[in-house]
């Protein structure tokens, strides 16, 4: 009997070493909204649907993920993580893959990190902090204007590499086999070198977005640059970032050519988060620009659970004002 409960305690100590070295988290966050807008046919970032119909929707991806960690030993960590997105209004999944968002395998330590898999751009990152809603609700200046609409925000079959943080510098490098013998094509291909410590942020990000750019421009390959920056006064922070840059076919014939300003604040009001921007993207192929504005307050009931307000409006060249709001509330796991 004392011998068996003496295994046990060795058995029951090994395990809690192991615990101590490695960990697993289940994450996720629930977003649903009252959404509507008007029948307007300018192109609107954040709008949920199509016409003036009331909706329940979505406006922030719902998701599910699972991020661990491993303790290898001398400052060298395993890492992993992998995401799955639905809609949380019917429960069907965002896309026919099961971790689309994210999926990725990699190591860190003194040398900084590296990563294997399916991850967000370096560029992404720098236009995300230009936008004060962080790509999510109709006030959003989002992907469709903060990268142009003619990038993805994220690359498969990646490899990145993070430098260490040195005093607020860091820089992020990526490429992506193609998988393709396709003419014409190139790697996906982008970086980022970015500045932030205390009140200031200064970013600037470049992607050459090769066969995985959106296949509805035709387009095999781009070239763009984002710049942001920002400064917290405390009653505010206030920025502004700008993107441009080219789509090509695999004739070298341009099918995009596009520049965005996006000017944005945030502002601590009455215990939430007063947020506002107006961005404007030019079509330089087809002389035709975008306007938006975006204002929405976010206030937090608990560290995990948010209730908001945003209204959205934009007019695009040649095309009716679309106009449109969201009432929601947002729980973080």
């Amino acid at each position: 009997m004392k011998k068996s409960l003496l295994a046990l305690a060795v058995l029951g100590a090994f395990a809690g070493a192991a615990a101590a070295q490695s960990s697993v988290t289940i994450y996720g966050k629930l977003d649903m909204a009252l959404t509507k807008t008007n029948d307007g046919t300018s192109t609107l970032a954040g709008a949920t649907s199509t016409s003036d119909a009331w909706g329940l929707d979505q406006q922030a991806g719902s998701r599910l993920g699972f991020r661990g960690t491993e303790d290898l030993g001398g400052g060298l960590r395993a890492n992993f993580l992998i995401e799955h997105r639905f809609n949380n209004d019917t429960g069907a999944q965002t896309s026919a893959a099961n971790f689309w968002q994210q999926a990725w395998v990699g190591l860190s330590g003194g040398f900084g990190e590296i990563r294997l898999g399916r991850d967000y751009t370096p560029l992404f990152w720098v236009a995300l902090a230009g936008d004060p809603f962080g790509y999510d609700t109709i006030g959003q200046a989002g992907a469709a204007h903060n990268q142009l609409g003619i990038l993805p925000v994220r690359f498969s079959n990646s490899f990145s590499y993070k430098t260490p943080n040195l005093g607020g510098l860091t820089a992020l490098v990526q490429v992506a086999a193609k998988e393709t013998t396709a003419a014409g094509t190139k790697n996906p291909f982008g970086a980022n070198v970015v500045y932030s410590a205390g009140p200031l942020y200064l970013g600037l990000g470049y992607e050459n977005a090769g066969n995985q750019t959106p296949a509805a421009l035709g387009a095999v390959k781009t070239s763009v640059w984002t710049a942001t920056g920002a400064y917290n006064f405390g009653f505010a922070r206030v920025g502004l970032s700008y993107t441009t840059g080219k789509a090509e076919n695999a004739g070298g014939v341009d099918v995009a050519d596009r520049d965005n300003w996006t000017l944005f604040a945030n502002a601590p009001v009455g215990g939430g988060d007063l947020r506002a921007l107006f961005a404007v993207r030019d079509n330089d192929l087809t002389n035709t620009d975008i306007k938006k504005f975006g204002v929405g307050y976010h206030y937090p009931l608990s560290k995990r659970t948010k209730v908001y307000a945003d209204l959205g409006t934009a007019k695009e060249t040649g095309a009716d004002r679309r106009t449109g709001f969201d009432v929601g509330i947002q729980h973080n796991f």
